[in-house]
């Protein structure tokens, strides 16, 4: 690991415990052993710092997911997602669940939006991004994708997105590990699936 990479390394630990105000360029320098002069040699400022810092944890997001086999995206194949087993929906939606708890760069990243959110306006624009507006982007787009294939039930796609992210988003907010998280999941994702999907009750006890 080159010398960038270690300050991005450290710079993410240190956003997610203090949040962005909390952390100076010398901390960031100290922590892996170089000059505050030194680091200015691969960042102009600490907003450098924190931007190649979230640019790297949204790479991280994608190989994950690519890795998966999971789209990162709505304009992807979203066949994977017209599973009518129940039982292999879920391991697939879990798979993609699971990364937000134990990835340790997401865990890290998460914490640095929450906390800095409300003192950086980028922090801020990005935390809406990456957790309001991009999931129900990317959401909207599989649930169109399914009441077109005749998977679910036609209706309005961006209202069962915000129906379906809604209870996600609580769980991402208010449980502590995947273990803790993993019922109520379960729970809410076979009562969305058994009350959208066209087959209806057959679906959502496989």
């Amino acid at each position: 690991m080159g010398t960038r990479e270690k300050i991005l390394e450290e710079a993410l630990t240190l956003f997610s415990q203090k949040g962005y105000n909390g952390v100076s360029v010398r901390e960031i320098a100290g922590a892996i052993g170089i000059k505050e002069s030194s680091l200015y040699n691969h960042f102009a400022n600490k907003q450098e710092i924190f931007d190649q810092t979230v640019e790297f944890c949204w790479q991280e997001a994608e190989t994950y997911f690519k890795e998966q086999g999971l789209p990162f995206t709505g304009e992807e194949d979203l066949n994977i997602f017209g599973e009518e087993d129940f039982s292999l929906l879920s391991e697939t939606l879990l798979s993609l669940f699971r990364y937000f708890f134990d990835d340790p760069v997401n865990v890290r990243f998460r914490k640095l939006l929450l906390l800095s959110q409300f003192e950086n306006r980028r922090a801020r624009e990005l935390y809406r991004k990456v957790y309001c507006e991009y999931p129900l982007e990317v959401q909207a787009k599989v649930f169109s994708w399914l009441m077109e294939a005749g998977i679910f039930q036609k209706g309005d796609p961006e209202a069962a997105a915000l129906e379906f992210y809604g209870g996600v988003f609580m769980l991402l907010h208010t449980c502590s590990s995947m273990e803790e998280a993993k019922p109520s999941f379960l729970a809410h994702l076979k009562q969305f699936v058994k009350h959208h999907r066209c087959e209806g009750p057959k679906a959502a006890t496989g």
